[in-house]
């Protein structure tokens, strides 16, 4: 905390936004860290310090009470049935990530949601059309931040498929090479994207259905 001060100092008068989930997701283990806790507080009490985090997970109740003064942003990863029953054993499904997510707005956290990684297969549109319809009809009418979306296309790296193969020699993670397209990134190394055709259904789709949706929502981005 006392670094994240120094770090703030610096770059004033700009705000400084922190991410707690950049290499993990931090709420499995929260329940007895108390590490989330401890840093809502400290940023709370910060002028120009932001704080934020995402989540796959739901044991965020010992977080409700905490004094958070809306400098922390929390974000639920979300996915269709599918692709979590698939893809994410061992991971809360959609409905209880909701439940969760309804508990941090009524604590009047800002919140947001990540609907990453999309994938493309029969029928994607309606999973994810019923996915936000379900999040509509759960969520409170009315809250104190706008609720923000950003969405993210299934993309991976080299590495990231040579670790996950030999681990799980027989996933089913749609990970072809020839079927995608390779984009060097910001960070000096690169990553299988869909097809460009495939990234304009997903960006087009997402476009046109989350605000119709939640005509107050945000849409940071869709990649």
């Amino acid at each position: 905390m006392e670094q994240a001060g120094k770090y703030i100092e610096e770059r004033l008068p700009e705000e400084t936004i922190f991410e707690g989930s950049a290499t993990s997701d931090p709420i499995p283990v929260e329940p007895y860290s108390h590490s989330l806790k401890r840093a809502i507080q400290y940023f709370s009490k910060t002028e120009k310090g932001r704080f934020r985090f995402a989540t796959k997970f739901t044991d965020v109740d010992t977080l409700l009470d905490v004094d958070h003064g809306g400098r922390t942003e929390v974000r639920f990863t979300l996915n269709t049935d599918r692709v979590i029953q698939d893809f994410e054993t061992g991971t809360p499904l959609m409905s209880k990530r909701i439940e969760a997510a309804k508990k941090i707005i009524s604590a009047e956290y800002p919140t947001g949601f990540l609907i990453a990684p999309v994938f493309l297969y029969n029928n994607w549109q309606n999973d994810y059309r019923n996915m936000l319809e379900q999040l509509k009809d759960v969520l409170l009418k009315k809250t104190v931040y706008p609720v923000t979306f950003e969405v993210i296309s299934h993309r991976y790296t080299p590495r990231a498929k040579d670790i996950i193969t030999k681990i799980f020699p027989d996933t089913k993670l749609p990970m072809d090479n020839e079927e995608r397209t390779y984009k060097y990134g910001q960070f000096g190394y690169g990553k299988y994207l869909y097809q460009k055709e495939e990234l304009e259904k997903i960006k087009s789709f997402f476009q046109e259905v989350i605000p119709a949706i939640f005509p107050d929502g945000v849409v940071k981005y869709i990649i």
